[in-house]
């Protein structure tokens, strides 16, 4: 039997310091992503720019993401998988900042679609 314990730390609650943060880098996102639509919205038709049609789409799910997450940090249940109820792990949230899920309920959501 093996002694060795894990020195993986369960993810901790955000402090009001890394709320504010997180909402600085989400609300600096929102504002780049909705600049990026404006540029796009002009060409944005499936009929006469394809490739521009498709960015302009995936930008404005990154922007229903991002908007999604300022509303989970006003009504305090931003860093909280929506899936499991976990905590999410501020390593993830560091990289995508909008997430909803932790990474093992990622995992799961990505396998089965």
């Amino acid at each position: 039997m093996s002694t060795h314990q894990s020195t993986v730390q369960p993810p901790a609650a955000l402090t009001s310091r890394e709320l504010g943060a997180f909402r600085r880098i989400l609300q600096g996102l929102l504002r780049e992503r909705e600049t990026l639509l404006a540029e796009l919205d002009p060409r944005a038709a499936l009929h006469i720019d394809v490739a521009t049609w498709s960015s302009s789409q995936s930008t404005k799910r990154v922007i229903g993401q991002i908007s999604a997450a300022l509303e989970r940090i006003a009504d305090g249940t931003f860093g909280t998988c929506s899936r499991c109820g976990q905590l999410i792990a501020t390593e993830r949230l560091s990289v995508v900042p909008h997430a909803e899920a932790c990474v093992s309920c990622q995992i799961l959501a990505e396998a089965s679609s």
